[in-house]
């Protein structure tokens, strides 16, 4: 008899069990007792016998039926928070929201150029731009989240199917919910999270031909290949390295050329793709065109852990903590079965995708999170080796973590859309076709894992056709780019950074004194780079947005500059045509009326 307090069964087979079999065969989730009770019976009362007829209704089903009732239930868990806000609250969609004011609007912004839409990482911007003609940018926005949710909960118990089994489906079911409102979805990386399940198209359909070629399957992998380059590259680049991987690891030469000959041919559209995407990427005008930054990091071993949690299993806030469970159980999982073999996620696979997430960097050339887009394929080759069965107090553990995770969606999804509307408050204050300077001094009110206000910006720009000095345009890779590159100083990856770095002049000089320098006079030093800010800023603007500026900061606001909205955390300034005259600087209790842009 086993022991109540027993650790949880990670799924040891029920033959090994010897004299525990009889209690195994109820204790553990999903059970195989015969028909109708392939989750169990779940005993008396109401609830009991509710879930007693709906686990036989399961067990009535079809794999492929079982897979997509399984997809319906997370894309509904995970999508319904899309309906409880008018734009989703992810971190970079408003500033791809604003390019597509500024594509539409060419006469307005001559500085930008358009990148044009036949190129890698275009999905989410040519979906804004031909379907926000019809139905409104907004709600074109809110469609594509749900594309991307409803993608991955379609592909990811498909894969499982594909490379397991119904049993193992069932169990993955339970790790899934994290992984379809993943982290590169709040972040609003729609591209990319919308490349993984894409990718993983391509591998099951590179399974089903790599036994069984026929030229239907070549066109289709042919046409899912240029869908995925087209969501993302470094999604293509992942399936070309464990297909590489697959047709090298083969037994002989002969099943090597076989390989090669029925995995590649069907690619080679997609890798000349690839290959020209790498070419720019790697080619692209540095210096002037990025405001002289240098740009590259790498991070130490222990913020690489906690990556691995963070930047795909954690959403907004810790409301979403209860799915570090969920991840730690699947990697204890994934590790103890690691050396299982798996076509694709083999352990040299898993091993390659490992090595890549440890030793490339954070950030190079103009990619951003760079080995972070290896993290969903390290927990895909676990969920794919999912045990058929766990302990049922393990499983339910899990579905409750799964609840949590995405009730907290739902509420974070309206804390985080109060924050966007404290920040466009003053939208009304700002005039159409402004020259808006907008300054962040705080990147994220409620937010904790995302920088939900980084880019709230574009709302403005949405709005009022305001001007758009933060948009991505420093790489092709963006949906516009800078016609000719501005002043360093009003480059969107200096500018970004200013206000924070500016907000007190204690903190530039802990960071002055931390690098080596110490200046003698360090406000005052402060005080001549904010000065020398303005006498470049404000000819170029006539109206300034600050969020969360500290006093000390805003006591550099030229006197040319009047205040005319306040509320919470937000100012807006209009720049006066009297050069002399002098603003009195508002108490802080005091507000100006707005309305709010919606």
């Amino acid at each position: 008899m086993q022991k109540l307090d027993a650790a949880p069964d990670f799924g040891t087979p029920l033959h090994e069990r010897g004299g525990r079999e009889a209690h195994a065969r109820t204790s553990t989730f999903p059970i195989d007792s015969g028909f109708g009770a392939e989750l169990g019976d779940f005993g008396g009362g109401a609830f009991g016998r509710f879930a007693t007829a709906a686990s036989r209704a399961v067990s009535r089903l079809s794999d492929m039926q079982l897979a997509w009732a399984i997809s319906a239930v997370l894309f509904v868990l995970s999508a319904y928070p899309v309906f409880l806000v008018e734009v989703p609250p992810y971190q970079d969609l408003p500033n791809h929201l604003a390019a597509v004011t500024v594509i539409t609007h060419p006469a307005q912004y001559p500085e930008f150029v358009a990148n044009g839409f036949f190129k890698t990482n275009a999905a989410l911007f040519s979906w804004l731009y031909f379907v926000g003609n019809v139905v409104g940018v907004k709600l074109a926005a809110r469609l594509f989240a749900l594309l991307v949710l409803g993608t991955n909960a379609v592909v990811f118990p498909q894969l499982v199917l594909r490379f397991g089994n119904r049993q193992k489906m069932l169990v993955a079911s339970l790790f899934m919910g994290p992984m379809v409102h993943n982290w590169f979805v709040s972040m609003g990386m729609l591209d990319f999270a919308l490349g993984v399940p894409l990718s993983l198209v391509v591998l099951m359909l590179l399974r089903t031909r790599a036994e069984r070629p026929t030229l239907l399957n070549g066109v289709a992998i042919c046409a899912a290949t240029l869908c995925t380059w087209y969501a993302h590259c470094f999604a293509m680049m992942v399936v070309l390295l464990l297909v590489g991987l697959h047709i090298v690891t083969r037994a002989t030469w002969r099943e090597r050329f076989e390989q090669a000959e029925r995995l590649i041919l069907p690619q080679i559209p997609a890798i000349v793709l690839v290959l020209v995407s790498l070419v720019k990427q790697l080619t692209e005008p540095v210096g002037e065109m990025t405001g002289f930054i240098r740009l590259g990091s790498m991070l130490p071993p222990w913020e690489l852990l906690y990556n691995l949690w963070a930047e795909y299993f954690y959403a907004f806030t810790w409301l979403s903590l209860s799915s570090f469970f969920t991840a730690l159980v699947l990697a204890i999982i994934g590790y103890r079965a690691r050396r299982a073999p798996m076509t694709f996620f083999s352990p040299i696979g898993l091993l390659a995708l490992a090595g890549l997430f440890l030793f490339l960097p954070y950030v190079a050339t103009n990619w951003f999170h760079v080995n972070s887009r290896l993290i969903p394929y390290l927990w895909l080759a676990a969920l794919v080796r999912v045990p058929e069965k766990i302990d049922r107090r393990l499983a339910g553990l899990l579905a409750l973590a799964s609840v949590l995770y995405f009730a907290s969606l739902g509420v974070d999804y309206v804390r985080l859309d109060r924050d966007r509307a404290k920040f466009t408050a003053g939208i009304s204050a700002v005039p159409e076709g402004a020259r808006l300077l907008p300054l962040i001094f705080t990147r994220k009110l409620t937010s904790e894992n995302t920088r939900s206000l980084l880019h709230a910006w574009g709302y403005y720009v949405m709005e009022k056709q305001t001007s758009a000095p933060l948009l991505f345009a420093h790489s092709q890779s963006f949906p516009v780019m800078y016609r000719d590159p501005p002043p360093p100083r009003f480059n969107h990856l200096v500018l970004e950074s200013f206000a924070p770095s500016m907000r007190s002049k204690n903190w530039m000089c802990d960071v002055l004194r931390s690098g080596g320098v110490a200046e003698n006079d360090c406000q005052g030093a402060w005080q001549k780079l904010w000065r020398e800010f303005w006498d470049d800023a404000t000819p170029r603007f006539d109206h300034v947005l600050m969020w969360d500026p500290s006093d000390e900061a805003r006591a550099q606001i030229p006197s040319r500059y009047k205040e005319t909205f306040h509320a919470d955390h937000l100012y807006i300034y209009e720049r006066i045509d009297a050069p002399d005259a002098a603003v009195v600087p508002p108490r802080p209790d005091e507000t100006s009326a707005g309305a709010h842009p919606d």
